[in-house]
């Protein structure tokens, strides 16, 4: 039988008043069970919601860039800085560790102030080598520097510099930049800086990384010239007024045309001292008297004697 039927035919037999306090019971009851329900459901809504705001206000770690990375370029670590932000704000591939970003190969041009991500970085082992540090158009040019012309062997892989070009002695030495903001890719052999570096490391060489242009320029000003480098912070990068390199040379005088004519004027003699011919005229031999010749014969002998005339 059906419940509600049995109920409702229990109800019918009961006197009217106590089947109206059954009723007003089962209502209360009916109705507190479904505030229960309504006020648990409310709770687990609010224990939820305020898990979730939990959830968003904590703080993670995440690895932002303080300045410029360029494709290709290999990430340092004083490009890289360790912050706290909300999670919410956080890439869900963000990186947390400056360490574990140090070394890698930028993938793409990364701007300053970016949350690097794991797509942001190349697979280990595709352009660790030595070329991978070359951005595409670019040429990797060395030359020699000593402790003095490379600063103490203060320049590191990844450092930028500006190049002196020194010519002349004295009261005629001239210096000039004949490079502005070149990037250092190595140090002698080497070409990855080591982490937590704080000591020089003094070579006899350094490698950049510049335009085909450019590198032409600069091979002529490291045959013709002694060459300093100055070294830029980090995050300087304006560029300096650069010379050609034969700019520190004096010029040669040249011999100007007439303007009127187009004619090269004619040297001038004036001042030109001539040896002059000497007029003493030499002894001369005296000419010899004529000879006269007398043979005589002795048989069939002939002699020839000569005896001068008179």
């Amino acid at each position: 039988m059906n419940p509600f039927r049995s109920l409702f035919l229990t109800l019918s037999r009961m006197p009217p008043v106590l089947m109206l306090f059954v009723i007003l019971g089962l209502a209360v009851v009916v109705t507190m069970l479904v505030m229960h329900q309504i006020t648990e459901g409310d709770r687990k809504v609010a224990a939820l919601t305020a898990a979730q705001e939990a959830a968003a206000n904590q703080k993670v770690k995440v690895v932002y860039s303080t300045k410029d990375i360029e494709e290709g370029e290999m990430i340092s670590r004083e490009a890289l800085e360790e912050r706290d932000v909300e999670s919410v704000k956080a890439p869900v591939d963000a990186l947390a560790s400056a360490a574990s970003v140090e070394g890698n190969i930028a993938a793409y041009a990364i701007p300053a102030g970016t949350v690097l991500s794991t797509h942001a970085l190349k697979p280990k082992g595709l352009s660790l080598n030595f070329e991978g540090k070359i951005r595409e158009g670019m040429r990797a040019l060395t030359f020699a520097v000593d402790n003095n012309s490379g600063v103490a062997g203060f320049i590191a892989p990844g450092s930028h510099v500006d190049v002196l070009g020194i010519t002349g002695s004295g009261a005629e030495t001239k210096a000039e930049a004949v490079m502005s903001d070149v990037e250092v890719i190595a140090v002698g052999t080497t070409y990855t800086k080591a982490p937590g570096q704080s000591s020089a490391n003094p070579a006899g060489s350094v490698t950049v990384t510049l335009a085909p242009d450019d590198a032409k320029k600069l091979v002529k000003a490291i045959v013709a010239s002694k060459l300093y480098l100055t070294l830029r912070n980090d995050r300087d990068h304006t560029p300096v007024a650069v010379v050609d390199v034969n700019a520190l040379f004096p010029k040669q005088k040249t011999v100007i045309a007439n303007l009127d004519t187009g004619m090269v004027p004619p040297p001038d003699f004036r001042n030109i001292k001539v040896d002059e011919p000497s007029m003493t005229v030499a002894p001369t031999a005296p000419i010899p008297a004529p000879m006269h010749e007398i043979e005589s014969w002795s048989g069939s002998k002939k002699d020839v004697l000569s005896v001068p005339q008179g």
